[in-house]
């Protein structure tokens, strides 16, 4: 981009109670109310306020937060191909995946068609939404989000530093999480950043994005290159389209296909079918692709506290750990917003059918919870009983992700139990590892047409080992202790860490906060299993053989 770098900023009325209308960064916009900016390479536009009139009266304000010019530079550069010349690009699911993989896919120069079956996010369904639960994002979840030009807003995020344990003795254990340089640790809302993705999306330039709220995918043609989409029975209500207002079904062309619409996913399901199809074809009639999916059992149900109550509860003292009660298997996360989350999966108190049985579930493990939620609301007790029990998804087990030029990223791909947010942060890295092989596989002349099926098998090359390592270890409560044994082995383990970090490098569990390849923190658990019962057998020995010596100087002593 030469000495200069040129930096657009697309002005939106700012207000302090909405986090999602703020500045965003723009290759090319053709909204009168840009601002451009041009500075050197050494400059840093500093924090200030600028007030610029609207075309049509009023003023803007505008908060600029420092910025070197060379790191925008890098998020900002112009495509390296003309928008909408590389291809026609089909994205099913709007969630963080889906959002983020078309906000690469439009830096790459794709025309991007994007498929949601539930309404857009507003800010009615900010709260109140069962969905609406806290993901922990680690610095593998921000770092794909920062790499497409965007920067999560301070508003939405709220750092943790560890867990607390609250035990009915009254006593707290707490844990803090890995930290060191470059390591985040952030509690977001799903819902705050599933609206402010589709917020990003939606100030894209109009012609090479289109997006549909309240559609599903019905069926998918790999030969002909074509998917047919029909309205979602349950949320077409509420959406709002952008064109074909009039139809019950939309016939869309692709050369590209990214499945990313969760753990139950329609594209896994076509994908599969097609598969099938195309084995009892061939002569030995064997499927290519395989599927494991583990249900997950455990049912929950959650509640909310508004911020000013939150303010005045004994639990803000520790707002920036995740508050446990083992009793209880409950959560309380102190969300950005200021207000509390919560969420239990005790069977006792999920399936509990009146409100006295909730009440004496709480008074007998959680009573200063109970009295909190009481201030809340009165009626706590009758609507928790109302409450639909909600499912932690399942575990998704594939031998490939993809079909041709259909690829699945995300929970679609390996969808496993919610533990740490791990799922979340492993989707979105999915996108920054696909936009890599696309980068890599762009024909450079820009000549010829991209091998779609080898980005999608490629994809699977590279992703298939971490995605069963990531998977494996949370169905199976690998790095998360849940037994006293367990937790005396990671106690052990980062105090080795963290009395001799020369010799003892981080635990299993610490690299998640890291961007370690799952594969390799799953080999690394099994060599700290293998050295931590080693010595424990060696202890044993010892033990067994210090009691025989001992037993036989008694019985020498006996005898004389």
């Amino acid at each position: 981009m030469g000495a200069c770098s040129q930096l657009h900023l697309h002005l939106l009325p700012f207000t302090d109670n909405n986090p999602l209308l703020f500045p965003r960064h723009y290759y090319k916009s053709t909204n009168k109310n840009t601002l451009h900016f041009q500075f050197s390479k050494k400059t840093y536009l500093s924090g200030r306020k600028l007030f610029l009139k609207h075309q049509f009266g009023g003023f803007w304000r505008v908060r600029m937060a420092a910025m070197e010019a060379e790191t925008a530079e890098r998020f900002l550069e112009e495509p390296t191909t003309k928008p909408g010349s590389l291809g026609k690009a089909v994205v099913v699911g709007a969630g963080p995946a889906g959002c983020l993989i078309t906000l690469y896919l439009l830096r790459r120069g794709f025309h991007v068609r994007v498929f949601e079956r539930r309404s857009m996010m507003d800010e009615a369904k900010l709260k109140g939404d069962p969905r609406s639960y806290p993901i922990l994002l680690t610095r593998r979840g921000i770092r794909a989000i920062e790499a497409v030009g965007l920067e999560v807003p301070s508003s939405l995020l709220k750092n943790q530093v560890g867990n607390c344990a609250h035990l009915l003795s009254g006593k707290k254990v707490k844990l803090d999480y890995y930290s060191g340089p470059g390591i985040q640790s952030c509690v977001a809302s799903r819902n705050a950043l599933v609206a402010f993705l589709q917020q990003s999306l939606l100030q894209r330039v109009s012609e090479n994005l289109v997006l549909y709220f309240g559609w599903e995918v019905s069926t998918i043609d790999d030969k002909k290159g074509t998917a047919k989409f029909c309205r979602s029975q349950k949320y077409s209500s509420e959406a709002e389209t952008n064109e074909q207002d009039n139809l019950d079904e939309i016939e869309v062309e692709f050369d590209l296909l990214i499945g990313a619409d969760g753990v139950s996913s329609k594209v896994r399901s076509e994908i599969l079918r097609l598969d099938q199809a195309n084995a009892s074809q061939s002569d030995n009639h064997k499927s290519h692709i395989t599927l494991d999916y583990i249900d997950n059992p455990r049912m929950y149900k959650s509640f909310y506290v508004r911020p000013s109550l939150a303010k005045e509860s004994p639990f803000i003292v520790d707002h920036d750990r995740v508050q446990a009660w083992r009793s209880l298997n409950m959560m309380l996360i102190n969300v950005a917003d200021g207000s509390f989350w919560g969420g239990t999966l005790n069977e006792e108190l999920v399936n509990a059918s009146s409100p006295p049985d909730v009440i004496r579930i709480f008074r007998d493990k959680a009573p200063e919870v109970l009295d909190l939620l009481l201030r809340e609301n009165p009626n706590f007790a009758e609507e928790f009983c109302r409450q639909s029990k909600m499912r932690g998804g399942g575990a998704v087990m594939l031998s490939q992700f993809h079909f041709k030029n259909i690829v699945l990223i995300g929970d679609a791909a390996h969808g496993m139990f919610p533990t740490y947010g791990t799922g979340c942060n492993a989707a979105l890295e999915d996108c920054s590892i696909l936009d890599k092989i696309l980068q890599e596989l762009t024909p450079s002349d820009g000549r010829q047409n991209i091998p779609y099926h080898l980005v999608s098998a490629e994809f699977t090359k590279r992703r298939i080992e971490d995605a069963h390592a990531i998977v494996e270890m949370n169905t199976n409560f690998i790095l998360f202790p849940r037994n006293t044994l367990a937790i005396i082995q990671s106690a052990f383990l980062r105090a080795l860490h963290k009395w001799f970090p020369k010799i003892f490098r981080p635990t299993a569990h610490q690299l998640l906060w890291t961007e370690t390849r799952f594969s390799e923190i799953r080999a690394k658990k099994y060599k700290e299993d293998l050295f931590f019962y080693s010595i424990l057998i060696i202890l044993g020995f010892i033990v067994t053989f210090s009691i025989v010596i001992l037993l036989k100087k008694l019985t020498s002593v006996k005898s004389l």
